[in-house]
């Protein structure tokens, strides 16, 4: 019960400052909006790059020739 009456009052809280302090609010939403983009960006770049298959030799010990990449198994018919 108690964390009820204290929800409540930090929800009206948010709200009596998000109403009071506008426009601060929205300068850090748009602060924020090229910092989410970039993020956003980047991993969906790195979930494609790692859909399409693709692998990296940055783990070859020293001296060791690096492997050609295994062919592609036909899919059962």
């Amino acid at each position: 019960m108690l964390s009820i009456v204290f929800g409540l009052i930090a929800m009206s809280l948010g709200f009596w400052g998000l109403v009071r302090y506008w426009w601060y609010m929205v300068d850090v939403l748009i602060a924020i909006l090229p910092l989410l983009l970039i993020v956003s960006g980047a991993i969906a770049l790195l979930a494609g790059i790692r859909n399409t298959g693709m692998r990296t030799s940055f783990k070859l010990k020293k001296g060791a020739v690096a492997e050609e990449e295994p062919a592609t198994r036909k899919k059962d018919e």
